[in-house]
């Protein structure tokens, strides 16, 4: 296995509020995209996946399905503790996408609209679920995936950490040598670039190549927003 990632602040925002981490020995990788403004949204997302990274490397013997929504929620109240004490913070919050490798398994967690992406047989397949309004009015029929797509309120979620003591949770296992990549994102990425085309660029370009590549193709396409990728090879 080996990860590589890139974050970029985009074409048209002027600081990066995603941040990402990755430990490669413990096999887990997380993005989180913060929201809030200038100076909160980075405080936010910081706090989600550092907080992340260092409860999952203290656990002994992780129990994945209860260990990773324990860590989910220590991050939301140390989110809403710095809060407390910076108030002109109010209102930041972050998404949060995980990605954990063990054994044979493959556990994919998220808040919010950050994706994970796994290459399965020639098919970039979406792992992660989509807490969106867009995605909302897709499950209930009012519009199509294509028209989710373009909806000018396709940036609105409802779900993230930070902003109330009650978020969703997505949480699914997978068997990992079922996907030859997985691929975790900010939507910065995703509302820039189609899920055909980020699977032209596994297949055609070096696995060291593929964030860059991405990040250029969002910003070719108005980087609108900052982008972070993590591209796994299992």
């Amino acid at each position: 296995m080996r990860a590589i990632a890139l974050t970029d602040v985009g074409i048209t925002r002027e600081n990066n509020e995603d941040y990402y981490l990755i430990h490669e020995n413990l096999e887990i990788f997380i993005i989180a995209d913060g929201m809030g403004g200038y100076q909160a949204g980075e405080v936010a997302s910081e706090i989600a996946a550092v907080t992340l990274m260092e409860g999952y490397n203290a656990l002994t013997s992780p129990d994945l399905e209860r260990d990773i929504p324990n860590l989910l929620n220590k991050a939301n109240e140390a989110i809403l503790e710095y809060v407390k004490s910076h108030p002109e913070c109010r209102g930041m919050g972050t998404t949060a996408v995980i990605a954990c490798v063990y054994g044979d398994e493959l556990w994919v967690f998220n808040v919010g609209d950050s994706r994970c992406y796994g290459v399965q047989k020639g098919n970039l397949v979406q792992l992660s679920e989509d807490h969106s309004l867009v995605a909302e009015l897709v499950k209930i029929g009012s519009i199509s995936a294509d028209e989710a797509a373009i909806h000018p309120d396709r940036n609105i979620i409802t779900s993230a950490l930070g902003v109330d003591r009650k978020f969703e949770i997505f949480t699914k296992k997978f068997n990992v040598q079922e996907f030859s990549h997985i691929i975790l994102c900010s939507d910065g990425l995703t509302n820039m670039v189609t899920s055909h085309e980020l699977l032209e660029i596994v297949n055609s370009r070096p696995f060291d190549e593929i964030p860059k590549t991405m990040v250029d193709s969002a910003n070719n396409s108005g980087g609108k927003d900052n982008i972070t990728v993590i591209c796994v090879e299992l």
